[in-house]
């Protein structure tokens, strides 16, 4: 009797085999864009445009939240933590820069994320769902930030009116160029005085 409830038992768990690889390719993703924006950041700052750096910055910190994020989700499915292998970034010109930021953020809430939401989705793995959710989410947010950006940066060759001061979000990973009006991240709920400052 008691074996054959142990062998039900184990029959009712989904295994999350998709979803973990998901979760180390999500991972490698997530890393080198951190390692990116931050080789961004510095280019922007070396070439004037210091608040295009901050916001950088910020979007940095925001992809190494979601690693912290996937990560974390993999160690409560059994696996150990994954560290992903860096590539080396692209630096361009601030234009061609930002512009390859918004590809790859745009890749990533349009194909990637959705792919493995399905993957998690069909494995029953909430947490994925909860942590893949909520990059999703943030990188439609960054995506937006930087297009915003990007046009005044065309349209005045400067970043005079790009804001001076950026906020991330320190559970899910949401960017933010302006707090007044905000009391709670509208991806995970934070309240706007744990957001990091940059």
């Amino acid at each position: 009797m008691f074996i054959a409830i142990g062998i039900v038992a184990v029959s009712c768990s989904t295994p999350k085999t998709k979803t973990i690889e998901n979760l180390k390719s999500a991972i490698t993703g997530e890393s080198n864009a951190s390692h990116t924006y931050k080789a961004f950041s510095a280019r922007a700052a070396q070439d004037g445009f210091p608040n295009i750096a901050k916001m950088f910055a910020a979007a940095a910190e925001a992809e190494a939240i979601h690693v912290k994020n996937h990560n974390a989700v993999l160690v409560k499915y059994g696996q150990p933590a994954f560290t992903a292998k860096l590539e080396t970034p692209e630096v361009a010109d601030m234009i061609a820069n930002i512009e390859a930021a918004i590809e790859g953020e745009t890749y990533e809430f349009t194909v990637m994320y959705p792919a493995f939401l399905a993957d998690a989705a069909a494995e029953k793995a909430k947490d994925a769902i909860t942590s893949f959710t909520w990059a999703r989410d943030s990188e439609q947010t960054h995506a937006r930030q930087y297009t915003k950006a990007l046009n005044i940066l065309r349209a005045t060759g400067s970043d005079e009116t790009v804001s001076s001061a950026w906020y991330t979000c320190p559970k899910c990973g949401d960017l933010f160029d302006d707090i007044q009006n905000v009391s709670s991240c509208p991806l995970c709920a934070s309240n706007a005085t744990t957001f990091l400052r940059f």
